[in-house]
């Protein structure tokens, strides 16, 4: 296992206009797109009304049951570490590590200030919510999602998009942090239609009042070619969880995966949880852990994350250069 530190990552990307479709690489490579945006701050737009009204993000329609597996790189083990935290005993209820239903998560930690909703303007122009999670990183201004967040099933980029860290009843404690470019992998979008086991994005977000998202709220640590775990966390916030309103997870086992994706559990989550933080080492005390994926595919008993193998990793390191 390599624990790489969040300085000298390398980077490899391929910037496109901010109106441009995606074009076919020469080859495989992390994808870079400035994000379009209609506001000078995040508070231009976003308002509360405004993101109260979003719509919630489903899963890209016409997946096909029989997608064809990627083949899942063997590569080496790399984390990277999250934000240090103070470890002492804390006085949350603990959380169920059996729950297949949806709950509110309760049981307090870093996780409570990291995860958050990702906000944009789709490529049809009405907006949407999604989900997402800080992630440490030498800049401190990354955040992790899902590619589907980023484009529609026509090919158009979204625009508008933000994170709100630790939202809770339509409050922003922390401010909202405006998108300033976001990256998915190239093979994510091909033949005109998503390809599942790629699902995955990174968002570079600009500072509020002078400070990074990280020496904000802090961040999630993340690993990459992991191996299979034994307990799944995965958190959200769905619209049939408290109307989206709070964060909700649910934990359990893996399950045999589809879709040609890699990791699955039981869960109930629906539209607004894509994105959501994937965990399969969760440190009860301190409410950090170590991503492993994000929510991208759910039918209607299990939900499915991609793998943040080679190419995820080459895609965060882009994002740390960006």
């Amino acid at each position: 296992m390599r624990t790489f530190a969040v300085t000298g990552l390398t980077t490899l990307l391929l910037g496109l206009s901010a109106h441009a479709a995606v074009a076919e690489p020469a080859k495989d490579a992390p994808v870079e797109h400035k994000v379009a945006s209609t506001l000078r701050a995040a508070d231009d737009y976003w308002s509360a009304e405004r993101m109260q009204a979003a719509e919630p993000l489903a899963a890209p329609e016409g997946t096909p049951a029989d997608a064809p597996r990627t083949p899942f790189a063997a590569g080496e083990p790399v984390d990277i570490d999250p934000t240090p935290t103070i470890t002492t005993k804390r006085y949350f209820p603990p959380y169920s590590t059996k729950a297949a239903k949806q709950a509110t998560w309760k049981s307090g930690g870093l996780i409570t200030k990291t995860a958050g909703k990702v906000f944009g303007t789709g490529g049809n122009g009405k907006d949407f919510v999604a989900s997402g999670n800080v992630v440490n990183s030498k800049d401190g201004d990354v955040v992790v999602t899902v590619a589907h967040a980023m484009m529609d099933g026509e090919g158009r980029w979204s625009k508008n998009l933000v994170f709100v860290p630790a939202y809770k009843n339509g409050a922003a404690p922390y401010g909202k942090f405006a998108a300033r470019t976001m990256f998915m992998w190239s093979g994510y979008y091909k033949d005109g239609a998503h390809v599942p086991p790629l699902d995955f994005g990174m968002l570079v977000v600009k500072p509020v009042k002078g400070k990074s998202i990280v020496k904000t709220v802090g961040g999630q640590g993340l690993r990459f070619n992991s191996a299979a775990g034994t307990s799944n966390l995965l958190l959200g916030y769905p619209s049939n969880g408290n109307g989206g309103k709070t964060l909700q997870y649910c934990s359990g086992a893996s399950v045999s995966p589809s879709y040609g994706m890699k990791w699955a559990m039981k869960c109930d989550m629906g539209g607004g949880s894509s994105g959501g933080p994937w965990f399969h080492a969760f440190n009860k005390t301190t409410g950090t852990g170590y991503q492993i994926s994000a929510h991208a595919l759910r039918n209607t008993t299990t939900s499915y994350g991609a793998y943040f193998g080679p190419e995820a990793l080459k895609t965060f390191q882009a994002a740390v250069a960006a």
